[in-house]
């Protein structure tokens, strides 16, 4: 992908925005000079991210939007807010929000899996959509998508179902990397990014200890990153032009071990 040296002056839009990676990633753009458009369907938390930011920072431009991303007219709404405060040219979308649920297909309740799948899958798609026109006016357009470790590895270790949010993050993976050739075709001047982090600190759920014992020596030592470490690897890696940007030892090694040896990777 072609990369985006510098930001100062783009227009980004940042869901998932109210806490963990996509408060520091609202942090770290607008820091950089970029205008920023913060989401999330917590109108307490997004706000709060706002002044936090304007502390830092009293001249950046960051507007806050409450919004469910699995809702097709919430997303519409946003869209027209983001263009009243900001123009119509967005050079930048971060899919960033997220939940974790519905983790049996089998035994968990259809309602808590569907909604995991909603959020996650549905509500990429959705803002998707809904900001392509935008992305597609700017002269430069880049479009991150915040899978998992999980779309690399559809378990958190033996005894463990993890199927609605794995198959979310799937869904996305394939979105994004089918994205890069679409737009090699239709729309040359946009880029797809895909985002693959392993174990962060935020207020998501830590995996259970059959993530970690699951490899065995090979993830015995890692540590998780932090939510500001997470957004500067994700920011480096869209400033350098990488299509692919994997957060984390853990999720590097279960990169690389399941790609080594994708026939044993479930035993």
């Amino acid at each position: 992908m072609a990369a985006v040296h510098d930001f100062a002056g783009l227009l980004a839009v940042v869901t998932g925005a109210g806490s963990g990676i996509g408060r520091e990633l609202v942090a770290q753009l607008a820091g950089s000079g970029a205008r920023v458009a913060a989401c999330d369907i917590r109108r307490r938390a997004v706000s709060r991210t706002r002044t936090e930011v304007l502390k830092r920072w009293p001249h950046a431009h960051v507007t806050a939007h409450e919004s469910d991303v699995s809702d097709q007219r919430a997303v519409t709404r946003l869209r027209s807010e983001v263009e009243a405060e900001h123009g119509t040219a967005l050079h930048v979308l971060v899919n960033n929000a997220g939940v974790v649920g519905g983790a049996s297909f089998v035994a968990d309740e259809p309602a808590e899996w569907e909604r995991t799948f909603e959020v996650n899958w549905h509500g990429t798609y959705l803002c998707t959509r809904a900001f392509l026109p935008m992305l597609m006016t700017a002269e430069q357009g880049v479009i991150v998508n915040v899978a998992s470790v999980n779309a690399l590895w559809a378990t958190l270790g033996p005894g463990t179902a993890h199927t609605a949010y794995s198959t979310s993050k799937f869904a996305i993976r394939g979105f994004t990397e089918s994205l890069i050739g679409d737009f090699a075709v239709h729309a040359p001047h946009l880029s797809a990014v895909l985002v693959l982090p392993g174990h962060v600190r935020t207020a998501m759920p830590a995996p259970p200890p059959s993530f970690r014992r699951s490899l065995g020596s090979q993830l015995g030592g890692y540590s998780p990153t932090s939510a500001s470490d997470a957004a500067t690897q994700i920011l480096d890696g869209v400033r350098a032009g990488h299509w692919r940007i994997v957060v984390g030892e853990d999720a590097r090694i279960i990169d690389e071990r399941v790609r080594d040896d994708p026939w044993t990777a479930y035993s």
